[in-house]
């Protein structure tokens, strides 16, 4: 007799074809439902989608129901765990889905024994480092279905990491609902039993069999173990028992000591399972939106706050991070980051993910505003979120005398600093004669608190019948007496009320500047204005009518608005900014061409304007106006076109070897593809792309197919992707395609895909519906978008053109806070906080009185990452926080042996 291991369970969606709230009143009835069966029967077994967001969303309903879950969990009925919710891999940041695992394992624990399981049954395929975020949980197996290669033909394989971590991977090969419909006539059953088992024997030889008995947002039926009672007396061929994962685990741990096929890196294959790679380019707004809020906890909120922000832990705002955390994490679920959903559950997704930014900016800032504080007034702190020394620029706003021809920036030791200036404030801001008694009426009607005219009371000048307000950004001077002013300026006007008085608001003379600043790692330095003028430490920037230049690369513009660039050491990419409209008949989980699609590239007019000339920044515009079809007609596109000016906007700095672009359209099109065409310094046959703790290899032809599901090799890049010397820098995750045309080998971004559905039955590069055709006009993406990314050329591959060093500059600006102190305060001498030299970092937060380091070796070969700060001693932790013992350590120093693709979790005390 063989065993078949019935397992229950929900997929569930926690938005998608409904809104959230909408959905959660179903999870209710489910997990209520769940929780009789089991009262009634202690037999039922059920795995709750591996995600504790199920269980989190229904107690906030049920509160009562929580001793209930608790009992269950402990006698084994319940699987709960690991994740907090189940996420989209490549969509969002490896740091993210830590965090994610960290608090479902934590959750689980609270409510009783998390599953010991990667359960990943439905992620639009899988990234090359799970393997090796799952190890360092303590977990060794994880569950899969998309993206499973061919290769794979056995329902166990071992799944590696780059770094050669690995766990067992159990192949879903029907998928998480193999057995759901095992009861959709239970009369018939027992004849479904034979059809089932001979589509899993081929994966299962003589192995006890799956059965997922469960599908999206499906509730069990009352009536499951009496059914499998009887299917089991009928026959005596199978038996029948329910499981959870957990349970069906440990029933067949020993299935996994034989041998089995390995699969190393990634697996994006669409041999079995549609991995629908279209979900990248869906709904650009939200990967810049994700891509903001990780920036802002990751390297901005959780290190500066660490390193520089109030000591102790009343001093670490735990309860803030991880509120933002929460929202970030939920918004991770497939179909929240992937766009693939409703209207209204994407906009909710925006919102939580402003949440997420704001307070991750605003508790930064407090952190760059504790150092201000020490920082005399005109001067300003600048916090580097790299851990290494760098040279930045950054824009500022500061009061300067107007007699001053140039500024300077002087730091505390005297070492001045070259700035460009951009433009001064205008003076004057209100001038009006009115009678006297007027004025004290405006002033009560037009400010609010300190404000006036959008600017900050800052002081009075009262003279024969008139009277100037001075006004300047400082929201909160100490030194302003508001009531003072108001009867000072009351008296003054007293004796002649009536008498005709000019009143005047000025504003302080202020100007906006770009300063090249160089900055400590992770540390901080103080500067203030002088007059003078000082040489860019990197070279200046020029620019001519048509050219922009450094002593590293030089940026030139033809006729047809296309851009040529050419680095110091000869590297050069030609032809760069094609546009390129297509037609998009696909829906927003796969792009489809229409049957008669019409390319768009050729613009019908172009222009070109320098904006702005050094010498620490440079910028032209070009301005190319196209013909877009307004949409889809027939089988092809419409004959009716919009016109649509598309502006690219190239920026040059000093000391940088890559070009800072940013595209400008408004799009007024429905279905529709735009790209973005980058022709190579070199053939390339494949691509590097950096993503999830990893740069990972992906050659230029598409993936395996098989399951109707037309591969397409458009992949996503979260931070750049290299090819063929060319090297694009992105601040979120941007879909590309290395592909071959009439220019040869290019790199072609996407900038914006125009959708209407989330699903389209009759999709020309899909056979399977891969959800509900529902119309989602928001996806067409009317109105202006503004897309922007860095290019540079180099010799060698992306290690050795130091591609992900470029990136950082190019994704983490310097952050800047006004000095608050007194005027005639000295200037500090700012301080470094902790410097990482062979490896990259991941995440630094304060965990008890302990500084937690993240620390990754983004090569391809071993190595020795070196951790340089303020700290005595340090211990290895794993990603759940459990002590894995101490590290020899120097005081201030800490090297690390490592391996290629390694990271490691390290506390500095």
């Amino acid at each position: 007799m063989r065993t078949i291991h019935v397992v229950p369970h929900t997929h569930w969606d926690r938005e998608w074809y409904r809104p959230f709230q909408s959905f959660r009143i179903r999870l209710v009835d489910c997990v209520d439902q769940v929780l009789d069966m089991m009262d009634d029967d202690p037999r039922f077994a059920f795995t709750l989608d591996g995600q504790l967001a199920t269980v989190d969303d229904y107690l906030e309903i049920r509160p009562e129901g929580e001793a209930r879950i608790r009992a269950a969990v402990a006698r084994g009925a319940l699987a709960i765990g690991p994740w907090q919710i189940l996420m989209d891999e490549f969509l969002v940041s490896g740091e993210n889905m830590i965090r994610n695992l960290q608090l479902g394992w934590r959750r689980a624990e609270e409510l009783g024994t998390p599953m010991p399981l990667g359960y990943l049954p439905d992620m639009f395929g899988h990234v090359a480092q799970m393997p090796q975020i799952l190890r360092r949980a303590g977990i060794d197996a994880a569950m899969v279905w998309r993206g499973v290669p061919s290769t794979v033909d056995r329902h166990l394989f071992r799944w590696e990491a780059p770094d050669g971590s690995a766990v067992t991977a159990h192949y879903l090969n029907e998928g998480y609902g193999s057995g759901a419909y095992l009861l959709s006539v239970p009369d018939d059953m027992a004849a479904k039993l034979e059809p089932f088992a001979t589509a899993m024997r081929p994966y299962f030889g003589n192995d006890a069999l799956l059965a997922m008995y469960g599908t999206d947002h499906m509730l069990p039926d009352l009536t499951l173990l009496a059914h499998l009672d009887g299917v089991n007396r009928a026959q005596p061929e199978y038996h029948l028992q329910t499981d959870t994962l957990r349970a069906y685990l440990e029933a067949t741990a020993d299935e996994a000591a034989g041998p089995m096929p390995t699969v190393v890196g990634e697996m994006r294959s669409s041999a079995r399972a549609n991995i629908l790679m279209g979900v990248t380019s869906a709904r650009i707004d939200l990967k810049a939106a994700c891509g903001r809020a990780e920036r802002a906890l990751e390297r901005y909120a959780e290190p500066l706050t660490a390193l520089w922000g109030a000591p102790g832990a009343a001093g670490w705002p735990e309860a803030y991070l991880r509120l933002a955390w929460r929202r970030v994490i939920e918004n991770s679920a497939h179909d929240s980051i992937c766009g693939c959903s409703l209207d209204a559950v994407v906009a909710q997704v925006l919102v939580r993910f402003a949440e997420a930014e704001q307070l991750a900016d605003d508790l930064a800032r407090r952190a760059a505003a504790r150092l201000a504080a020490d920082v005399p007034r005109g001067g300003i702190a600048v916090l580097s979120p790299t851990p290494a020394a760098r040279i930045g620029q950054v824009e500022l706003s500061l009061p300067i005398p107007e007699d001053w021809p140039s500024v300077v920036l002087e730091d505390a030791g005297g070492m001045r600093l070259a700035t460009q200036e951009l433009e001064r404030a205008e003076r004057l801001v209100f001038a009006e004669s009115m009678a006297g008694r007027e004025i004290g009426i405006l002033l009560d009607r037009r400010t609010h608190g300190r404000e006036l005219f959008g600017r900050y009371l800052t002081g009075w000048v009262i003279g024969s019948r008139e009277v100037i307000l001075e006004v300047d950004a400082e929201e909160d001077p100490a030194w302003l007496d508001v009531d003072g002013m108001r009867r000072e300026i009351g008296m003054s006007i007293a004796g002649d009320p009536d008498a005709a008085w000019d009143l005047r608001v000025v504003s302080a003379a202020r100007r906006r500047l770009i300063a090249e600043v160089t900055t400590p790692p992770l540390g901080w330095i103080a500067l203030r204005p002088l007059a003078g003028r000082a040489d860019p430490t990197a070279g200046p920037v020029r620019a001519s009518e048509r050219e922009l230049a450094n002593d590293l690369l030089t940026v030139t513009v033809d006729d047809s608005g296309e851009l040529t660039l050419l680095a110091a050491d000869g590297s050069r990419l030609a032809g760069v900014g094609r546009v390129v409209d297509g037609g998009d008949h696909g829906d927003s989980y796969n792009y489809g061409p229409p049957a008669e699609d019409l390319l768009v590239a050729t613009p019908r007019d172009v222009q070109i304007a320098t904006t702005l000339a050094g010498p620490l920044r440079s910028a032209l515009e070009v301005s190319r106006t196209y013909g877009w079809p307004v949409g889809l007609e027939g089988g092809g596109r419409s004959a009716q076109t919009v016109p649509t000016e598309v502006v690219t906007r190239v920026e040059l700095r000093s000391g940088e070897p890559f070009a800072r672009l940013e595209v400008r359209f408004e799009n007024r099109s429905d279905d529709h593809r735009v790209r973005f065409a980058i022709p190579l310094a070199r053939p390339a046959d494949r691509s590097f792309a950096e993503g999830q703790l990893a740069v990972v290899e992906r050659p230029a032809e598409p993936a395996e197919a098989g399951h109707g599901e037309v591969p397409l090799p458009t992949h996503p890049a979260r931070s750049f992707v290299d090819a063929g010397g060319a090297a694009v820098l992105a601040r979120h995750i941007v879909e590309y395609e290395l592909a071959t045309g009439e220019r040869g080998d290019e790199l072609l971004i996407t900038l914006l895909r125009a959708t209407g559905l989330i699903s389209r039955n009759d999709n020309p590069y899909r056979e399977d519906p891969a959800g509900p055709q529902i119309e989602i006009p928001d996806a067409q993406m009317r109105g202006r978008w503004s897309i922007a990314f860095g290019l540079m050329p180099h010799p060698g591959d992306w290690h050795a053109g130091c591609v992900a060093t470029a990136a950082e500059a190019y994704r983490h600006d310097l952050l800047v806070a006004p000095g608050r102190a007194a005027p005639d305060e000295p200037l500090p001498t700012g301080a470094a906080g902790l410097e990482i030299s062979g490896g990259a970092l991941s995440a630094l937060l304060r965990v008890g009185g302990e500084l937690e380091l993240r620390v990754l070796r983004q090569a391809p070969d071993d190595g020795e990452v070196v951790i340089r700060g303020p700290f005595a001693a340090a211990r290895e932790v794993d990603l759940l926080g459990r002590d894995r013992g101490g590290l020899d350590t120097k005081p201030g120093e800490l090297r690390l042996a490592m391996g290629a693709w390694e990271f490691r979790t390290v506390r500095l005390r």
